[in-house]
């Protein structure tokens, strides 16, 4: 008996926690469909209000589907390396090979960290390998202050499918100013 009683408590606990779940979703259905109308409404006596937040909605739907995640980053990365391939080390760009250098080595020592901001990226560089336990890295006495390091840190911006600094490195990538070239004027 003792368990017959054990289900129907649980039957019962199930079924009133259903009904308030369905109940929840029906309230917040209605909360929507009382907004969009309202807005449709209003969007008729102010047409520039609501032209504004359906071109807002929509840059922001964009920005969030082609925010570039970290294995779009690392698979970018690869591509620009096979193109660097490509071309000989002689005419590489120093600021292309000092960055792709850079970012190979931080992911290497597990200092590189991706964070998804929903409609943009950062790639932020840390001090300390993740897995470091030291006292100085421990110590939020001789830490600064999470959010001012992260910004402080920050390596690259990645939004709308791009990642800024990485494509700024990519600028002539194929020509080395280092390089000497003979001078047009004539040797007397």
């Amino acid at each position: 008996m003792a368990g017959a009683t054990a289900s129907t408590r649980l039957s019962g606990f199930l079924r009133r926690q259903g009904t308030a779940f369905v109940e929840w979703w029906k309230t917040l259905g209605n909360d929507y469909v009382s907004t969009i109308k309202g807005a449709f409404e209003e969007g008729r006596s102010k047409p520039w209000k609501g032209v504004s937040a359906v071109v807002g909605s929509g840059v922001l739907t964009y920005a969030h589907f082609t925010c570039p995640d970290e294995l779009s980053m690392w698979d970018d990365l690869r591509e620009r390396r096979q193109l660097m391939a490509t071309i000989p080390a002689s005419e590489h760009s120093r600021k292309t090979d000092a960055e792709m250098s850079l970012r190979t080595a931080l992911q290497n020592q597990r200092r590189l960290e991706h964070y998804n901001m929903l409609f943009f990226s950062f790639l932020v560089r840390r001090e300390y390998d993740t897995d470091v336990r030291i006292y100085h890295t421990q110590d939020p006495n001789l830490n600064s202050w999470w959010i001012t390091s992260t910004l402080k840190n920050i390596m690259d911006v990645g939004a709308f499918g791009r990642w800024y600094h990485l494509e700024r490195a990519f600028v002539n990538y194929d020509i080395n100013e280092e390089e000497e070239f003979p001078s047009d004027e004539k040797s007397q």
